[in-house]
């Protein structure tokens, strides 16, 4: 019994011994391109549900473009990063009230991207200075690539 103790000791120490190689990782994910014409809605908590349009131009994960609405005079630049098939933004808004104010702000959007499908969302909306009607909070975009 001790033999058989010993033998399999030995065949265990020596199994771990040599020289073992840690494994790799992942060299880099591969940007998910979003480049191009996208249509869709967005939808606020606390505004109607608007057309949305935009045109995006991406170099490696770096996403750059603008967007506007076909339903009411919203519209900004949207720029952020792809990292595999989500990415992280911001969307600037510029929006014109009724009495013909011109609203600002921005939103940090967040989402998922497919070659022909992306929803991003915003739970705080877009932030920025006094305005008259409610900026958008709660969004919610989605987009079909056209």
């Amino acid at each position: 019994m001790r033999v058989a103790l010993v033998v399999c000791l030995a065949a265990c120490v020596s199994a771990c011994g040599g020289n073992a190689t840690a494994p790799t990782g992942v060299s880099g994910t591969t940007a998910t391109n979003i480049a191009g014409t996208w249509t869709g809605t967005i939808v606020s908590s606390n505004n109607a549900t608007v057309q949305y349009r935009m045109v995006l131009a991406q170099s490696g994960s770096d996403v750059s473009g603008s967007w506007d609405s076909t339903s009411v005079s919203w519209a900004g630049d949207i720029s952020g990063a792809v990292s595999g098939s989500s990415f992280n933004g911001q969307l600037k808004f510029s929006g014109t009230a009724s009495n013909g104010t011109v609203c600002t702000g921005t939103a940090n959007v967040a989402g998922s991207v497919k070659a022909s499908t992306m929803t991003w969302t915003s739970p705080s909306g877009v932030v920025g200075g006094s305005c008259p009607a409610p900026l958008p909070i709660g969004l919610t975009i989605d987009v079909q690539r056209q």
